[in-house]
């Protein structure tokens, strides 16, 4: 008990000092957390709170920064990484970005992308409200980066007309996923793909029967902090 308490209010120290910070954890109102480790996520650009916590409470937290476990080098309970998803054809549709991409490292960027239908027949993209962009090495082609956190899941389906254009949000975050970057992409050109799930023709709008496309690799730019 003693324990939570103390992670109880250190925690509660960090959402008033440093805002943001702080992306996920046990709910701060109840008395008893169950035994240690208790999970906290902090955003990818709160490496100095994590040390913090890591210095006080040891193996007794199970720390993440961004989207790697904190110290660096703990085991990761991350899963396979997801095959990427063929590039949108040019029968299919064009995409570009709705004007340039610039983000500070280790921030994040509401965006948008805009989709042109060249299939003739529309296109109905299903979301969250938004696509999730991956940050791309460009001398590799890998993906090093991107958002990390929870997303709400409610269906939004963007509809593009027949020859018409849309504009889709995007969401471009920089937490590194590449230990060899640290927590954060730093400071760069880099690029930014998405991968969009098309609706096929006549699907009812919750049917689980998509098609994964993913756009071409554009130009970003992260700033320093």
């Amino acid at each position: 008990m003693a324990t939570w308490d103390e992670l109880r209010e250190a925690l509660s120290r960090l959402l008033i000092h440093q805002p943001g910070a702080l992306r996920g954890h046990p709910a701060l109102a109840q008395d008893d957390a169950g035994p240690p480790p208790y999970r906290v996520a902090l955003a990818a650009w709160a490496k100095e709170s994590a040390a913090g916590l890591d210095r006080q409470f040891g193996d007794r937290v199970e720390l993440t920064v961004g989207a790697l476990p904190y110290p660096p080098g703990r085991a990761s309970g991350r899963g396979r990484v997801r095959e990427a998803a063929p590039l949108l054809g040019p029968d299919e549709g064009e995409v570009e970005l709705d004007g340039a991409a610039v983000v500070r490292s280790g921030r994040t960027l509401h965006h948008g992308l805009l989709v042109r239908d060249r299939s003739g027949g529309g296109l109905a993209i299903a979301t969250n409200g938004q696509v999730t962009g991956g940050v791309v090495d460009l001398a590799t082609g890998a993906v090093v980066g991107g958002f990390a956190g929870r997303q709400t899941a409610p269906l939004v389906v963007f509809r593009v007309p027949p020859g018409g254009t849309e504009r889709i949000p995007l969401l471009i975050g920089t937490a590194s996923t590449d230990e060899r970057l640290g927590y954060v992409v730093p400071p760069g050109e880099w690029g930014i793909r998405a991968t969009l799930s098309l609706m096929p023709d006549g699907e009812p709008p919750y049917s689980r029967d998509r098609i994964r496309r993913r756009t071409p690799v554009f130009p970003l730019t992260i700033a320093p902090r």
